[in-house]
């Protein structure tokens, strides 16, 4: 049995002791078809406590994991998580209940589990280098992040006409846990970066939008993130020229990190990274809708740009390789620069009619960046079954921007599935500290803040429709 709440609940992890606390006092909902020597006064039919939750999402209940969607939210036991990575699934698991001859759809097979994580935006030029490089922290030290709370929520001093006037920003502190970030995100069985920047061995450290990035990152990205694949299909990625551009491709390749979204010539950067994972081969495949960057073409370096003819070729090629196909675009809605255009939490201009497009292609799953604030997110109804999730940002991950609430806060984004079938999409929150490193924040108190603009900018879950 998955303990499960509404997907915008506010519980995000439970203990045994709890569990049996809430049964023992009726407050948590379990199947009428369990028998028990006390019957729950709230039991349900399992197959309607799914579309009960939806209702009533703050509700607590026992449901077969086997009926597990991503419409609910698993909660892990006691660090045991029965639709978490690897460790989390090998942990061993209590809540499981006798029945003769239970339903074929109520098993669950724990071997048909893996798990995708998604990171946000990362650049880890300017704060992160910074604290790196000239504070002297290191980068060991950036990528060890653990937990933070809130100390104050307050307006952006700054005068009228400056950046982050207007804004609120974010005062936290780190409440230990060192190595907890790279804990969650490497722990999956297969992790994504959304890289946008240049690697280069003559990196500078910047304090405008002209970045480069020191090569001693990407050795940590790989061993303490876990990160298997960086798409860079990016606008920043030519921020150091075509020279730039393609000793950043190298420092990849010699790091041994998989790339998608860019390459020599328009065919390379189609082509999408594959990662097999006990049987089951993940298709990741992006694009660029930001100026900034050169677009690939026949015979000319570049990122592949968001269109409907490099998605349909490019979601191809995955669709014919990997059992599960994620598409990730960087947009912002439009291709034009100026206020307001990057930041935004909103399904804006063009977005969907990308989302049909790569869609309509083959694209199983939408993990989205670009705005620098997250959200919003939608999971709907496939068209042949199953449910699809798009987020359309996660926000920035490796990246130093403290102006705004919205640019310090971000998710990355887990997904969990049973064989090909998307089971869960549950979001992780974490606020950047001292511009420079991630920390995670607790879902159920200070992360809400970043969970709830995301749920108050997204349509109802499950989506039935695109709202206006």
């Amino acid at each position: 049995m998955a303990v499960v709440t509404g997907y915008t609940g506010t519980r995000a992890s439970i203990t045994l002791a709890d569990v049996e606390t809430l049964m023992s006092s009726d407050s948590i909902i379990s199947p009428c078809e369990i028998p028990a020597s006390d019957p729950s006064a709230v039991c349900q039919p399992a197959d309607e406590i799914v579309a009960h939750l939806q209702e009533h999402p703050e509700d607590l209940a026992l449901l077969p994991a086997g009926l597990v969607e991503p419409t609910v939210k698993v909660l892990p036991v006691d660090g045991a998580d029965l639709f978490g990575g690897p460790g989390a699934r090998a942990t061993p698991y209590s809540l499981v209940f006798p029945l003769q001859g239970p339903p074929e759809d109520w098993l669950h097979d724990p071997d048909e589990i893996r798990t995708v994580m998604s990171l946000g935006d990362s650049c880890p030029d300017r704060g992160v280098a910074h604290a790196a490089l000239v504070v002297g922290h290191g980068w060991d030290w950036i990528f060890n992040g653990g937990t933070a709370e809130y100390v104050s929520v307050d307006p952006n001093p700054v005068p009228p006409n400056v950046v982050g006037n207007g804004f609120n920003i974010v005062d936290a502190v780190r409440t230990g846990n060192e190595g907890a970030v790279a804990a969650l995100v490497s722990g999956a069985d297969v992790t994504i970066d959304d890289f946008e920047c240049p690697v280069v061995d003559d990196f500078t450290i910047n304090d405008g939008t002209l970045f480069s990035i020191d090569p001693a990152v990407l050795p940590r990205l790989r061993d303490t993130y876990g990160v298997d694949v960086a798409t860079l299909a990016a606008n920043h990625l030519f921020d150091r020229g075509q020279a730039g551009f393609l000793e950043t491709l190298e420092q990849f390749a010699a790091a041994e990190i998989s790339v998608t979204g860019a390459g020599l010539d328009l065919d390379a950067a189609l082509e999408p990274a594959l990662v097999e994972r006990d049987g089951l081969i993940f298709g990741i495949v992006a694009f660029n809708q930001i100026v900034g960057s050169v677009e690939a073409a026949p015979g000319v370096p570049g990122v592949a740009w968001l269109n409907e003819e490099n998605i349909r070729e490019a979601v191809a090629r995955a669709r014919e390789a990997a059992d599960v196909v994620l598409c990730v675009p960087q947009w912002w809605g439009g291709d034009t620069p100026g206020p307001g255009a990057e930041y935004h939490a909103t399904f804006r201009g063009d977005m969907r009619d990308y989302q049909a497009q790569m869609f309509d292609a083959g694209c199983d799953h939408i993990l989205g960046h670009g705005t620098h604030w997250s959200g919003p997110i939608e999971i709907a109804a496939g068209d042949e079954g199953g449910y699809r999730v798009t987020l359309v940002s996660h926000g920035n991950f490796l990246f130093g921007q403290s102006w705004s609430q919205q640019t310090q806060e971000g998710v990355t984004l887990e997904l969990s599935f049973r064989g090909t079938e998307l089971a869960q999409a549950r979001m992780h929150p974490y606020i950047m500290l001292d511009q420079a490193q991630a920390n995670l924040t607790n879902p159920e108190t200070d992360g809400l803040a970043v969970l709830n603009r995301i749920y108050e900018s997204s349509g109802p879950i499950p989506a039935t429709a695109p709202p206006d």
